[in-house]
């Protein structure tokens, strides 16, 4: 008889530590954590399009914070509730640094497979994270003014849920 929590212990250990990297700045170990042909949207494939990511966010948020609020595995699946908090400096959802402190939740989707994480989903509040840079109500009059952004704008919809 097999120990069916060893996967879900595995899994959720390598998100764990791929979170506490993210929090560190430490992308050194990231390797050893996710497979070659990692695959997350809208980023190149692999380890070094996940540090890419990091490093962007990372860039943009002076002393970037990700509270870990829940945590949940089933097999090779793991799903990670987050608050991302810090102070916007740099580029982020296409706004430019207001200095305005954010706190948004996420919810991160893994899949494992031998290992190692292979990929990952994310929903993100992104309409709450514009809201809290002072941009929404600018946001929507631009929908009204230009109606060749609101295919942008309801992407980000979607992503709020």
């Amino acid at each position: 008889m097999s120990d069916r929590s060893a996967p879900n212990s595995r899994y959720k250990n390598l998100v764990l530590a791929l979170n506490h990297a993210f929090n560190a700045g430490d992308l050194s170990g990231v390797d050893d954590l996710l497979t070659p042909d990692f695959a997350e949207r809208d980023m190149p494939p692999g380890p070094e399009g996940y540090k890419a990511v990091v490093r962007q966010w990372r860039a943009a948020l002076h002393e970037p914070r990700s509270e870990v609020l829940g945590l949940v595995a089933e097999g090779s699946t793991v799903v990670l509730r987050v608050r991302l908090t810090g102070v916007h400096v740099g580029e982020i959802v296409g706004v430019a640094p207001t200095r305005r402190h954010i706190d948004v939740e996420q919810v991160h989707f893994y899949e494992g497979r031998d290992g190692r994480l292979a990929t990952h989903h994310y929903i993100r509040d992104d309409l709450a994270l514009l809201g809290q840079l002072g941009v929404r109500s600018d946001m929507l009059a631009t929908m009204r003014l230009r109606p060749d952004r609101q295919i942008k704008h309801v992407h980000l919809a979607h992503f709020a849920g």
